[in-house]
């Protein structure tokens, strides 16, 4: 090989490891937006977002910035118990500091773990749009499109009744 072509060789790899270190570091950080809520981390919730971020659904509107982040997420305290899942997520790459990212949502709340059969559950389709920073990836925006519902939020902190 000459050296031009162990240099082109060399910026391939690069170039492909770091598509792949971008797409686990966004994949990461998705799975921290859902298990964060779970542990009550509302401060550490926020903190995944850029200073300026978009957490919409569909039904209680938009929460623009930390504290508003903080203020409408952690209104889940009302439950004892959380359980927030993704999956099938999809990651695109925009640019070397742009991304989208799609997955789905399955939610399931308890006011009392005594009292498990007491639950709302709903599911629906999120959509990220993530910015590369000095501090890593974060979430621009995000979009919940809520698809279903199950029970009764009893606790009256989702404006969701899909069930009939």
């Amino acid at each position: 090989m000459s050296s031009s072509s162990d240099r082109q060789l060399i910026e391939s790899l690069q170039a492909r490891l770091q598509v792949l270190e971008d797409r686990e570091a966004i994949r990461s950080l998705l799975n921290q937006y859902v298990m964060r809520p779970d542990e009550k981390d509302w401060a550490g919730y926020a903190k995944l977002y850029v200073e300026d971020g978009v957490m919409g659904f569909d039904q209680w509107g938009d929460a623009v910035g930390h504290e508003a982040i903080i203020k409408a997420v952690s209104k889940e305290q009302a439950y004892e118990g959380l359980e927030h899942l993704t999956a099938n997520i999809e990651i695109t790459l925009e640019g070397p500091d742009k991304a989208s990212a799609t997955s789905r949502l399955w939610f399931c709340a308890t006011p009392k773990l005594s009292n498990p059969n007491d639950n709302f559950a709903f599911g629906g389709i999120y959509n990220f749009a993530l910015v590369k920073r000095h501090d890593g990836w974060k979430l621009k925006s995000m979009r919940l499109k809520t698809l279903w519902s199950q029970g009764k939020d009893t606790q009256k902190i989702f404006p969701i009744d899909l069930s009939s």
